[in-house]
C-alpha cells in the first residue's frame, strides 16, 4: 500500500470527523428544542415558542454546517472507493404554523417533527461512525503492511 493511499484515508476521517462534530451539534440543538416543546405544549407561551424555535435555527445553522461538511466527506471516500449516503434536511413549515396556529395540536406536531428529526440524526451519525470505523481499519491495515 502507498502513502498515497494512507493519505487519502487520513484525509477521509478527518472530513468525517467534521461531520460527526456537526451532527453532534444538531443533536444537541434538537435536544433542547425538544426540551422548550415539552414546555410549550404545556402552555409555555410566546417566549418559549421562540426560544424553541431559536433552537431549531441553531440545528438548521449545524445541519447546513454538517451537509457543506458531508460534500466534503464524500469527495474523500470516492478517493478511497467508499460511497456516502445521507440526506439532511429540516421542514420550515412547521415553523409557521407554530406561531400562527399557536396550541396544542400545532406544538404537538412541532415536537413530533423535532424527535423525529433527533432521530434521523441519530441513525446519520451511527452511519458516520460505521464508515469512519472501516476507514480506521484499512488504515491500520496499511499501517501493519508497511511495518
Amino acid at each position: 500500500m502507498s502513502y498515497s493511499e494512507e493519505r487519502e484515508l487520513r484525509e477521509a476521517i478527518q472530513a468525517g470527523r467534521e461531520v460527526r462534530y456537526h451532527l453532534d451539534g444538531v443533536s444537541k440543538a434538537l435536544n433542547s428544542a425538544s426540551n422548550w416543546g415539552l414546555w410549550d405544549m404545556f402552555g409555555g407561551g410566546l417566549f418559549v415558542t421562540w426560544a424553541k424555535h431559536s433552537r431549531l435555527n441553531d440545528a438548521k445553522q449545524q445541519i447546513r454546517k454538517a451537509q457543506d461538511a458531508c460534500r466534503t466527506f464524500a469527495r474523500e471516500l470516492r478517493d478511497v472507493q467508499m460511497h456516502l449516503d445521507i440526506n439532511l434536511e429540516m421542514d420550515g413549515f412547521l415553523k409557521f404554523a407554530d406561531y400562527f396556529f399557536d396550541g396544542f395540536l400545532a406544538d404537538i406536531m412541532v415536537q413530533s417533527r423535532i424527535n423525529s428529526m433527533r432521530d434521523d440524526v441519530n441513525r446519520q451519525r451511527a452511519y458516520i461512525e460505521s464508515t469512519l470505523w472501516r476507514l480506521e481499519d484499512r488504515l491500520r491495515q496499511i499501517r501493519n503492511n508497511t511495518q
